[in-house]
């Protein structure tokens, strides 16, 4: 397993001893991924070792280089956090802490920027009335005539 992966892994079963102890859940969890995860002989040896003495996740986050495995940390740290049914302030406090590490590194500008213009490029008839199923005769006649009735909607705004 790559090494921002690995980590993602290490970081999520360190997770479930934030509030000082391992659940039986917790526990099924852990034993489940160990199994079924395809984790190298050396990195094996270095999970059992965290399972011994979890590290703090704030010195595995540096490692997990993949801006998905991030992604996926913060939603999996979230699950965890109630699989044994009880949200503990400390697990709480962590995901907060996690995931402003996290977003500290996302540069939001420049993603807002892509989600309006995304979002904009949405907004055009082309979109709005596209024929999805090509072979469809009834629903192009359908997007058509909707087209139609309600040209205006959906324009481009001019620029002025």
């Amino acid at each position: 397993m790559e090494e921002s992966k690995f980590n993602l892994w290490r970081a999520c079963f360190s997770f479930c001893f934030v509030d000082g102890f391992l659940a039986p859940k917790e526990n099924e969890w852990i034993e489940s991924k160990l199994s079924t995860l395809a984790f190298s002989g050396d990195q094996l040896k270095i999970l059992v070792q965290d399972l011994k003495n979890p590290p703090a996740i704030e010195k595995i986050l540096p490692l997990i280089k993949s801006p998905a495995d991030r992604g996926f940390l913060v939603n999996h740290i979230r699950v965890l956090a109630k699989l044994d049914s009880d949200l503990s302030p400390e697990e709480k406090q962590k995901i907060q802490d996690v995931l402003k590490i996290i977003t500290s590194q996302i540069d939001m500008k420049a993603m807002n920027d892509i989600i309006a213009q995304d979002e904009k490029a949405s907004y055009h008839e082309d979109e709005v009335y596209k024929v999805h199923n090509k072979h469809s005769f009834a629903e192009a006649l359908v997007m058509s005539l909707m087209k139609k009735i309600n040209p205006g909607d959906y324009k481009m705004p001019t620029d002025k």
